[in-house]
């Protein structure tokens, strides 16, 4: 039988999802815990990886296993896990199913803080001085649409870089504005290379046409540096 969890993770002490050699990932961390409770190895597969000290609010995975657990009882692996990962749901699902080929688009957000991190929201959040959310409101909607973002990404051989954005709103609260976008699908450092150039837009380093000309000549160097991984969070996942 065939399941697809959702899971929500802080990723501060973490190398990232996947399973790491030189490190820590949340892979390892949620297998040793089906592991712990079914006495099984139970190898889980991801519907995308996500950057060291990036979280997740609705992570998916699937996994495979023919032992007779009902799906609320399969939730009892939370007993296993530590505090900053917890697996929300698991259903059953077909056996050709796949978390990440049958992924029809994703949600990520960025929070950016109007005022300095406290000791508590620094993992959660990256604050920038002198941001004038004015100069991005327009130049973010040059994201939207079906373009190559070689310039926004860690180039990775053979991995096409022509993704649509259907959307990027912000929203703005007391303290954060929040960047949501959902696309197709990400590249690499993608999610952060936009938002590292949002950035330079905002504190007036870099002209608001400057995401046209990156998307029209496709040259990172002329991006801003790749935000920091704490303020991203993978939301959620489409089937």
């Amino acid at each position: 039988m065939r399941y697809l969890a959702i899971v929500s993770y802080d990723g501060s002490q973490y190398q990232g999802f996947q399973k790491q050699r030189n490190g820590l990932g949340i892979q390892e961390v949620i297998e040793k815990a089906f592991r712990l409770m079914t006495q099984t190895e139970i190898k889980i597969h991801s519907a995308g990886r996500t950057d060291k000290g990036v979280h997740a609010l609705g992570q998916a995975f699937h996994f495979d296993s023919n032992l007779d657990i009902d799906e609320v009882t399969w939730l009892r692996v939370n007993d296993r896990l530590p505090l900053d990962i917890r697996v929300h749901k698991i259903k059953k699902v077909k056996t050709d199913f796949h978390a990440r080929h049958n992924a029809k688009s994703k949600i990520y957000k960025y929070i950016i803080a109007k005022k300095p991190s406290t000791a508590f929201s620094k993992n959660h959040e990256v604050f920038i001085r002198n941001f004038d959310i004015e100069r991005v409101q327009t130049s973010v909607q040059d994201f939207v649409g079906t373009h190559d973002f070689k310039g926004f990404c860690q180039y990775v051989k053979d991995k096409p870089t022509i993704k649509t954005i259907y959307s990027v709103k912000i929203k703005e609260t007391k303290n954060h504005f929040i960047f949501i976008f959902h696309g197709n699908s990400f590249l690499k450092y993608m999610v952060r290379s936009m938002m590292g150039t949002i950035i330079q837009i905002g504190i007036g380093k870099k002209d608001s046409n400057i995401i046209k000309e990156i998307l029209e000549t496709q040259d990172r160097s002329l991006a801003g540096k790749t935000a920091e991984s704490r303020g991203l969070f993978l939301v959620k996942i489409y089937y």
